[in-house]
């Protein structure tokens, strides 16, 4: 008896031993060796604390109010330093490319133009998406194509992307316009209830527009029951997701069951079973989802795991064309109202492209002027302040070698202001920018980056910036071009596409 029992007391010491070896190699021993593989190639940064990193850094930079964004006395629409004055400060002390932690995770921030460029062109698939930031993000968005990676990643690009190629994005423009049609009708309705002037909360009416035309597009339809319960899940489900992802860094967060992690959890299901009675009914009437049905099948070896993939593909695709157009409409209404020379030559430019006629793809495509205004509100205004990696295998970007399991972060904002790449003034809205297109544009064309970079680049861009046009000229409306007051915008934060 005796000899179980020291027998029993040597396993449990072996198993309490190894653990605490492993939890000092995780949270201690591995986040320094890879701090010192970083800074023996002369990147400095913020000195971490222990388990939490930089994050009581962010908590004291953290801006107490919302300051006026102006610069002697005119609007400056460079909005990051104020929204993250932490990196501010920390590119200022320690230059283009730096190192700090979230928690025990080492990131490489960078704003080096060059460097930047060096990531864009990778087509390597070593190259991949931040686990923690997968993790956090799983119960919303799965595993599908803007959360995985390798060859599983692939796989679903290749199979997705087609949808979105200029061909058929063109047959999807009808629904664009019947959507803005409707929204500029609902906009002229409430101003002559109100006698000519009116209140509106334009971002939350574009979100609605938005909405229409992602679910016309992926489900054949946007107004039924189920619909209406998807997108009313979708929308608590995103709240319920605002964990600061500056926090969202410490490990294990997801996995205890909080009564926030509860309610996520129960949308999940419901959101689950919501689309798959969409799919039983109506995917092989609608191309888009049909086939996302088709490469689940053709990706994932179990029923279950098609089932859940079609789901996962569904939530992505949704999302990403809900959120991106909504919000970069919003911002170009915004400017737009607040440069009435430029209201002037886009309106001018519809009437000589459309005249009489109703617009159509072809006609979207001809607007020189609306296009380049867009652009210049995507680069002064972009979906998402950073487009986060992290290397699957060690890597070599330029002179710098970056370990496994090291996150990079390219700061687009940063890069869209970079006076030595934009002329001029690169804080200032001028379309003129982007007459001659982006190659034009900026000196290294690849530190634009509104819709991501690299392989992983958005799949949906063309679809964005075609959706765009409808609502910004007003459907089929001779539209005024006037912003009346609108309600809270703020720009995404997306951390990765």
């Amino acid at each position: 008896m005796e000899l179980l029992f020291n027998s029993a007391f040597s396993v449990g010491l072996l198993f309490l031993t190894s653990f605490i070896l492993y939890l000092f190699n995780r949270f201690w021993v591995r986040p320094q060796r890879l701090r010192s593989k970083l800074r023996t190639q002369g990147l400095r940064g913020p000195s971490p604390s222990f388990l939490l990193g930089n994050i009581p850094d962010f908590i004291k930079f953290q801006p107490k109010g919302i300051k006026a964004l102006t610069e002697d006395g005119e609007a400056t629409h460079d909005w990051a330093r104020f929204t993250f004055p932490s990196f501010d400060h920390w590119t200022k002390q320690y230059g283009q490319r730096y190192n700090f932690a979230l928690g025990t995770y080492q990131v490489v921030y960078i704003t080096d133009p060059h460097l930047a460029k060096e990531i864009s062109l990778s087509t390597s698939l070593k190259l991949g998406k931040p686990f923690f930031l997968q993790k956090n993000s799983e119960t919303l968005l799965g595993k599908g194509i803007a959360t995985s990676d390798g060859e599983f990643w692939a796989h679903q690009r290749k199979t997705i992307a087609p949808e979105f190629y200029a061909d058929k994005v063109k047959n999807l423009v009808h629904i664009m316009l019947d959507s803005a049609n409707k929204l500029v009708n609902t906009w002229e309705t409430e101003i002559e209830k109100q006698s000519g002037t009116a209140n509106i909360k334009v971002d939350e009416d574009l979100h609605s527009f938005a909405s229409i035309v992602i679910s016309e597009t992926l489900f054949g339809h946007s107004n039924s029951k189920v619909i209406n319960e998807l997108q009313s899940r979708l929308k608590r489900l995103e709240r319920a997701m605002k964990t600061p992802i500056l926090v969202s860094g410490v490990p294990g967060l997801w996995y205890i069951p909080t009564k926030s992690n509860l309610e996520k959890w129960r949308l999940k299901k419901e959101i689950h079973s919501r689309i798959m009675s969409i799919v039983n009914e109506h995917s092989s009437k609608v191309d888009m989802l049909q086939t996302i049905v088709n490469g689940a099948k053709m990706s994932a070896p179990r029923p279950a795991a098609v089932e859940q993939l079609i789901v996962d593909n569904c939530k992505n695709v949704y999302l990403a064309g809900l959120e991106t157009t909504a919000n970069t409409a919003a911002w170009t209404l915004m400017l737009l109202a607040t440069h009435p020379e430029w209201q002037d030559r886009a309106r001018a430019e519809v009437a000589e492209v459309c005249g009489e006629s109703l617009p159509n793809a072809n006609m979207l495509g001809k607007m020189k002027v609306l296009t380049s205004v867009i652009q210049e509100a995507l680069r002064l205004y972009p979906p998402v302040p950073f487009i986060a990696r992290e290397t699957l295998e060690d890597m070599k970007f330029g002179d710098l070698e970056i370990p496994k399991g090291v996150g990079i972060w390219v700061a687009v904002m940063p890069l869209h202001h970079d006076p030595e790449l934009w002329d001029p003034d690169p804080s200032k809205f001028n379309p003129d920018r982007f007459a001659n297109g982006v190659g034009s544009a900026c000196k290294i064309p690849q530190a634009y980056i509104p819709f991501g970079n690299g392989p992983h680049i958005c799949v949906g861009q063309l679809f964005a910036m075609l959706e765009i046009r409808p609502c910004l000229i007003g459907g089929y409306k001779d539209w005024d071009w006037i912003l009346y007051p609108v309600g809270s915008i703020y720009p995404m934060f997306a951390i990765f596409f």
